[in-house]
């Protein structure tokens, strides 16, 4: 602001900038210009956005007598929008009413914006032609209500202006406006002579940079303002990203991972800022609100019930955090899928404030109506919450308290619609204002943070000491043309609309470089290589200068070696703990030696720390309950059976008869839900096959089924449970594993086998064992897989492959040195985070090892 601009606004002239950031950085230089001088109490400079300029100038009219009317704000207009849409003849056959309201909204701006004739001037085509008759119908509704839309608003108050009952400003300075629009014009013509605000363009020669793709331009950008930081405090530093929209949370994340935004400096300020921030929904305190309402109309399926329960937007998290978690885990591991407010309430029991909650919580459901206007749902919204105890009992931080705030306008706006809505039920309430929470941008309050990172767009008018701009390949800048879909393209043109055509985006693309090449005294370029699978290239815009290859003279680079280089870095891996002490039974069984051999840590967390991930919620029945189904039916059947010889007894209807009436007593067992009737039929049609390989076998009794034993190994007692073991024509015993999931083939072999059940029985099995074999029952293959001792024949056998031959004896002791290799290991207090290949995919702890740091400390 030059002091010309300073001394007027001082005397009470008035600023109108083009975009709210404009118009909050000219606060504050304003601000800093009058401390500079010694001032310690002055009058708030006039320096607002247009669109606050305008509703501005419209209350004051009619506080002052102007025209009546109500003015509609933009959520109000889109419902007008969505009722002259919805009575047209097109109206039942759009699938997507408010975002076709929406476009016709962004069309009618146009119109309004610049002078465009709704006539048949031009071409008709159908999208035009139904335009055409919902901009009548609207503006029909419109007069009849004796309402204002904000697009013609500017219109009414340049009226006002021109008959002297508008307030004029002293003198008016306009700031950051690139080109105006016919409307503007007028409006700004009405009020009176005008002047430009000036700002200090610079002569800079940028630095120009080529990075291999845009996560390493990224990072790079992030180096580079933490550099600038420690050498200028003082600066302003900008960094612009064209498409920060869609790459918003990757920018936010790196910024924050080099900047280290949760420090402060010296005016207690945080590091960056970013500007668009996501929609209102995306916040957790607004997803929990909108989670919590959405258990009013119905259950809440499994994930996010759990959601709900680990929520500290719900009223006594903090004390009943790990009875909540506990609660959810229960859930999954019971199956259950739908989870009504009644059946957490009752599941609660050890959570009495959760209880409490939830009880008010269905009070409050039972007294809602079918219908009501928009106001009182907001209202009823607001008390369903409350039943809830949202938004908690801890103290807010200040950005989720700027997120409150921003939902209860929200409420507020909802119950504006009164005014252009009849009374709808809750779930049509509901939906409106998911709408709005996910069409509201929201981003907190900019509290002076010194490195600024923003969109093209909200660089106008802006000045910076330290400027990078990024992401300047050829796809980018120019961007493509996006013309507006209902109004005629040849209009557009002749008009020169905004993103009507590639001539239009081109020539705006070149002045909006110019002038950020002139808005900072130091300026980096950039753009990255490839994206994907796709080479890019530099904007023609930009295409001067010497570009060079990201190497090892990047901002970067420099920085990361003058971080590294400042101090020392002692490194200690603890990787050792306590020995075990082993004074009764161990508990985990065949697991315990299949997480040591899959990874130590693994052993370690589950065994010892008692870590589990939470169970996975599927709707219908889930991989456990599948394969415990078939075990259970097996077990029922051979204990009828007890013989292969009484199995061949059995005509094939009265096979099916005993495996049906196994599977339903099963079935039965497992307990009403989703999918059981699938898994019951599933198994009728998958057994009959498997018993069809069962009866290819020599004979053979059951000997035992799910036989417990306590055994020990290695120094610790362990409880084993065999599946199922059959002796053999010759005396001998082989011991079968059920398996109804996958099986990696060696999964014997090695110090570190995947699949040590049956070695571990035989290992410790009192009797001798002739052979032990995986029972595979699955629907894309049937076998058994295992080794026998020598002599001993079985049909259909799939015999794994081993190191050398050897007895099954020697097999035997092979294994045991394995097991007890691992036992000792174990019991050492091994806690390695050391994972075979693969072994990390199902394991759910990697947020407990932390294995992504270690992997990248290590690289």
């Amino acid at each position: 602001m030059h002091e010309a601009c300073f001394r007027a606004v001082e005397s009470g002239a008035t600023v109108i900038t083009a975009s709210r950031r404009l118009a909050r950085v000219l606060t504050q230089e304003f601000h800093a210009r009058q401390r500079e001088q010694g001032r310690s109490v002055w009058n708030t400079p006039d320096v607002l956005p247009l669109g606050a300029f305008l509703a501005r100038a419209w209350g004051n009219s009619v506080r002052g007598g102007g025209p009546g009317g109500t003015l509609l704000d933009p959520r109000q207009e889109q419902v007008v929008w969505e009722q002259a849409i919805r009575e047209s003849p097109a109206g039942e056959s759009l699938l997507r009413l408010p975002e076709t309201a929406q476009r016709a909204m962004e069309a009618w701006q146009l119109v309004q914006a610049y002078r465009l004739p709704v006539d048949g001037r031009f071409e008709w085509s159908d999208d035009w032609e139904a335009f055409a008759a919902w901009a009548g119908a609207f503006q029909k509704r419109i007069a009849a209500n004796h309402w204002l839309e904000p697009a013609r608003l500017p219109d009414v108050a340049a009226d006002l202006a021109r008959g002297g009952e508008l307030w004029r400003p002293v003198k008016l300075f306009l700031a950051g406006f690139d080109q105006l629009t016919p409307q503007q014009s007028d409006l700004f013509q009405a009020l009176g002579e005008w002047t430009e605000v000036e700002t200090p363009r610079y002569e800079s020669n940028p630095e120009r940079w080529i990075f291999r793709d845009g996560a390493e331009e990224t990072r790079a950008a992030a180096a580079w303002a933490r550099r600038m930081l420690e050498q200028h405090p003082s600066a302003e530093i900008g960094v612009i990203v064209p498409n920060l929209t869609s790459v918003r949370a990757k920018v936010e994340r790196v910024f924050r991972e080099t900047l280290d935004a949760g420090s402060t400096f010296e005016d207690g300020n945080r590091a960056f800022h970013v500007s668009l921030g996501p929609a209102l929904d995306r916040y957790p305190v607004v997803s929990s609100a909108l989670l919590m309402l959405r258990f009013v109309s119905g259950n809440l399926p499994l994930p996010q019930a759990g959601m709900l329960l680990r929520s500290p937007f719900l009223g006594g998290a903090g004390e009943e955090w790990t009875k909540r978690a506990q609660l959810d885990a229960k859930l999954r591991r019971d199956g259950v899928w739908d989870v009504s407010p009644a059946l957490m309430r009752e599941r609660a029991e050890k959570c009495p404030l959760l209880t409490r909650s939830l009880r008010k919580f269905e009070k409050q459901r039972r007294q809602l109506v079918l219908e009501q206007p928009p106001s009182e749902w907001s209202r009823d919204f607001s008390e369903l919450l409350g039943a809830l105890g949202w938004p908690g009992d801890r103290t807010l931080s200040s950005r989720e308290y700027q997120v409150v705030e921003k939902w209860h306008g929200l409420l507020s706006s909802l119950a504006t619609l009164d005014a252009a809505m009849q009374p709808v039920s809750f779930h049509q309430a509901f939906s409106r204002l998911q709408e709005f929470a996910a069409a509201t941008a929201f981003q907190v309050e900019n509290e002076g943070a010194p490195v600024q990172i923003m969109g093209l767009l909200e660089a106008s008018g802006l000045r910076f000491d330290h400027l990078w701009v990024m992401g300047l390949h050829d796809e980018a800048l120019p961007a493509a043309a996006n013309p507006n879909p209902f109004l005629p393209i040849s209009m557009q043109r002749e008009y020169k609309l905004p993103r009507s055509s590639a001539e239009g985006e081109l020539e705006f693309a070149a002045k909006l470089m110019d002038k950020l090449l002139q808005s900072a005294r130091h300026t980096v370029l950039s753009y990255p290589a490839t994206e994907g699978d796709r080479a890019l290239g530099v904007s023609q815009l930009v295409a001067g200068g010497q570009w060079r290859m990201a190497g090892e003279s990047t901002p970067q680079s420099e920085w990361v070696r003058k971080m590294r280089g400042g101090v020392e870095m002692e490194k200690l891996h603890d990787e050792t703990a306590p020995a075990v002490v082993v004074d009764s039974m161990h508990p985990g069984g065949a697991s315990l030696f299949k997480d040591m051999a899959a990874c130590p840590f693994r052993a370690f967390a589950k065994h010892r720390l008692g870590a589990r991930p939470l169970e996975r919620a599927d709707l219908g029945v889930n991989k456990r309950d599948q394969g415990n189904a078939a075990h259970r039916t097996l077990a029922l059947i051979w204990t009828e059976l007890g013989s292969l010889a009484k199995l061949l007894e059995l005509s094939p209807e009265e096979i099916r008869a005993l495996i049906s009436r196994s599977v339903a007593s099963v079935m039965q067992q497992l307990g009403s839900g989703i999918g059981r009737n699938l898994e019951r039929l599933r198994l009728e049609r998958l057994l009959p096959q498997w018993l069809e390989i069962e009866k290819a076998r020599d004979g053979f009794t059951v000997q035992s089924i799910e036989q417990d034993s306590l055994v020990s190994l290695g120094g610790f007692e362990i409880r084993t449970r065999a599946d199922r073991i059959d002796r053999l024509p010759n005396g001998g015993n082989i011991i079968l594993d059920y398996k109804t999931g996958m099986l990696k083939t060696g999964g014997w072999d090695g110090d570190r086998p995947d699949e040590p059940q049956l070695p571990l029985y035989c290992a410790t099995s009192g009797e001798a064992m002739a052979g032990a074999a995986f029972a595979m029952i699955r629907v894309d293959g049937m076998q058994f897989r295992g080794c026998l001792e020598d002599g001993v024949t079985l049909p259909a056998w799939k015999a794994m492959r081993l190191e050398t031959t050897r007895s099954f004896g020697q097999q035997i002791e092979e294994w045991r040195r394995v097991l007890e290799k691992l036992a000792a290991e174990y019991g050492a207090g091994d806690a390695s985070v050391d994972p075979k290949p693969d072994a990390c995919d199902l394991c759910g702890l990697r947020a407990l090892c932390r294995i992504r740091e270690f992997e990248h400390d290590r690289g």
